[in-house]
């Protein structure tokens, strides 16, 4: 009995092995992507070289075309806003700068002169009322944001500077000349750091921007800690138009993702970037400022109708790249870089040039890097393989851009 038994133990182990349910997910390795050599394109089936400079204009008169004001596919929606606010759209709703979002209203900004070489740049506040006849009154309420009525079409602009009872800050924006002292002032912008404009039409919202800022410790001398814009005009919903920005440095990364997007009533045009950089930032508020970059990820898309562009960067292990004011006054600041790069950039999904390979100066005798990186593509119905600098002189060549 004892062998039965124990051939019946076995089987019965054996079955348990085979049919057993186990939950416990299987974790697959991650591979980085940068480690990873891109395919080379194919005399055939890649864009050669000399044609990108040809596709790169049309791509910028489609984009110009779909754009257009006056394309008759404009969505109804944004023709009734650019209507009734005209060329105050992009004076509110531009994601390109602070300065257009809080100098904007119409030269409503208030100025107050703080001393003799000092000039304070104030957000402007209170509320302007246009009347039917177009007579102008202002009351001084609110006094922590702006507001502009027009009776004339029954629109309202509103723009809130201090959204939660968020502070504003000064940030030094230049020198400006004041020909009654003949001397330079400086000149200093006040900025919220949590702000909300809108724009409506009897009542309805057709556009809006937020806006908040984390200053930090020395936004006049190193830049926001992070800031965070999102803006569409329309409506909200599948907005015709819509732009976001995130960006962040803390003392481990820096980051930015920005997109933007532009329907009319048949095509569509959006763009979307990524960046992420880890290193170490020391001494981010003194006078040794410095950024030490170890790794490094960008993503890019354009996409215009016919006409799609998608870029990726990898760089990793990065050595020897130190940037604060002495290295980027240096004449070669990159001259003893180390590390990989692995980058791609294609057209319609077609390839159009990869790069893959290490970043230091190799045996050459131009002692400058990139030489060991191999960049491929196809030029004049043949493959190419340079390196970096053979790859720039041939791109200058095709753009005529004079060596």
């Amino acid at each position: 009995m004892k062998p039965t038994l124990a051939l019946m133990a076995v089987s019965a182990l054996l079955l348990a092995s085979c049919n057993r349910t186990d939950t416990t997910p299987v974790v697959e390795p991650t591979v980085d992507p940068a480690t990873m050599a891109p395919a080379a394109p194919v005399v055939g089936q890649a864009v050669e070289l000399q044609q990108v400079p040809g596709l790169s204009r049309a791509g910028l008169q489609q984009l110009a075309a779909v754009t257009n004001p006056s394309n008759p596919d404009l969505d109804p929606d944004l023709k009734t806003l650019l209507a009734l606010f005209g060329s105050k759209v992009p004076q509110y709703i531009n994601p390109t700068g602070i300065g257009t979002l809080v100098q904007g209203f119409g030269g409503q900004s208030r100025v107050t002169a703080q001393a003799l070489n000092d000039v304070q740049d104030l957000l402007p506040t209170g509320t302007v009322t246009y009347a039917a006849d177009g007579t102008r009154s202002y009351a001084a309420a609110p006094t922590d944001g702006y507001v502009e009525i027009d009776q004339r079409n029954n629109t309202r602009i509103e723009a809130k500077w201090k959204v939660g009872g968020a502070a504003t800050v000064l940030i030094n924006s230049g020198t400006r000349f004041n020909p009654q002292t003949n001397q330079l002032q400086q000149v200093q912008q006040e900025v919220p750091t949590n702000a909300a404009v809108s724009l409506s039409a009897a009542g309805k919202v057709l556009a809006a921007l937020a806006f908040k800022m984390t200053p930090g410790a020395c936004v006049n001398l190193a830049g926001p800690t992070a800031l965070s814009l999102s803006g569409w005009a329309g409506r909200d919903t599948n907005s015709p138009a819509r732009v976001s920005l995130d960006y962040a440095w803390t003392d481990q990364k820096v980051s930015l993702s920005a997109s933007a997007l532009y329907r009319t009533t048949t095509q569509k045009v959006s763009s979307d970037v990524k960046l992420d950089i880890a290193g170490t930032t020391s001494d981010r508020c003194g006078t040794n400022f410095t950024f030490t970059p170890t790794r490094a990820n960008v993503t890019g898309t354009l996409d215009i109708p016919s006409y799609k562009t998608d870029l990726t960067v990898y760089l990793r292990n990065l050595s020897n790249l130190t940037i604060n004011a002495s290295t980027l006054k240096a004449q070669n600041p990159f001259a003893k870089i180390g590390g990989t790069a692995n980058a791609s950039l294609t057209f319609n999904d077609k390839p159009v040039m990869t790069a893959f390979g290490p970043l230091a100066d190799g045996t050459d005798m131009n002692l400058q890097p990139g030489d060991q990186v191999l960049v491929q593509y196809v030029k004049n119905g043949q493959l190419v393989k340079t390196d970096v600098d053979g790859a720039v002189k041939d791109v200058r060549e095709v753009f005529g851009v004079p060596f």
